[in-house]
């Protein structure tokens, strides 16, 4: 891909390979289409990171040590089990300008129909919506994992001191589950980065192109039009090295050495 990625290689005009070095990553400087799908992308990546980690956050805290708590993480987790292929068809369904249950309830607020996949600025809410609601319990599991895991002798000499059930929260759980936030948001960036199914099931990159992100680009301009494997593998080539920075930090983060017993022992 690398090697490719220095050639002119479009098959819809032959197989034969040009070397043109470095002009496949200049022409992305001037593709208004690569501007659009990084604009997308770091749309979706910045505020789906941000509201799912929020929602999970605030789920798991919400059902800790509740009755049903057993019930409400089950449910919880119910659409990050489904498959992506079938929520999508679901979604489409759901949202259908004419005929999609979503405009209907709405319309008994008085909110006039709204072409949920037609409309620029709706199309990318709605990518948005999917993403949050299949996703949000990813987050919500190694949050949940987090504020299960507080120590209890902490939670119980705060009882004992009178504390009420969001101090203990703010000042016991909060505090000992933010390096879980960090590990959970920086997973969360990594897959955000790679985002295609959601857009090839529910919009296809459209209207037009304003919800083409960076992988459903590479798969547009790589096997749909004009099979230009050249462009397409410089473009795979930025994303990869984004996502190698993004796991760099992650490992760090995680300290993986340490994990597996690797670091050298002072």
């Amino acid at each position: 891909m690398i090697y490719i990625s220095f050639f002119n290689y479009n098959m819809a005009r032959g197989t034969q390979q040009t070397f043109i070095g470095l002009n496949n990553y200049q022409e992305m400087l001037s593709d208004y289409i690569v501007h659009d799908s990084v604009e997308f992308s770091v749309f979706i990546i910045l505020t789906g990171m941000i509201l799912e980690t929020a929602l999970g956050l605030g789920l798991a805290l919400l059902i800790i040590d509740s009755r049903g708590e057993t019930l409400y993480r089950s449910i919880s987790i119910l659409p990050m089990t489904i498959p992506m292929v079938v929520s999508g068809m679901v979604w489409k369904m759901l949202l259908n300008t004419i005929y999609g249950p979503v405009n209907y309830f709405l319309s008994f607020l008085g909110v006039p129909q709204i072409s949920w996949l037609g409309d620029p600025i709706f199309a990318r809410l709605a990518i948005l919506m999917v993403d949050i609601w299949q996703w949000t319990p990813f987050m919500f599991l190694i949050l949940y994992a987090g504020v299960k895991n507080a120590p209890g002798d902490l939670i119980e000499a705060a009882l004992v001191d009178g504390a009420s059930g969001w101090q203990i929260s703010r000042y016991i759980r909060l505090p000992l589950v933010m390096p879980l936030v960090t590990i959970a948001v920086l997973l969360r960036l990594v897959e955000l980065l790679k985002l295609f199914d959601i857009v090839y099931m529910i919009t296809g990159g459209g209207p037009g192109t304003v919800t083409y992100s960076f992988s459903y680009l590479i798969y547009v301009v790589g096997f749909l039009t004009g099979i230009n494997l050249g462009y397409a593998s410089a473009l795979s080539v930025i994303l990869l090295i984004c996502a190698l920075a993004l796991t760099a930090l992650l490992i760090k983060t995680l300290n993986v050495k340490r994990l597996l017993g690797l670091e050298e022992k002072v």
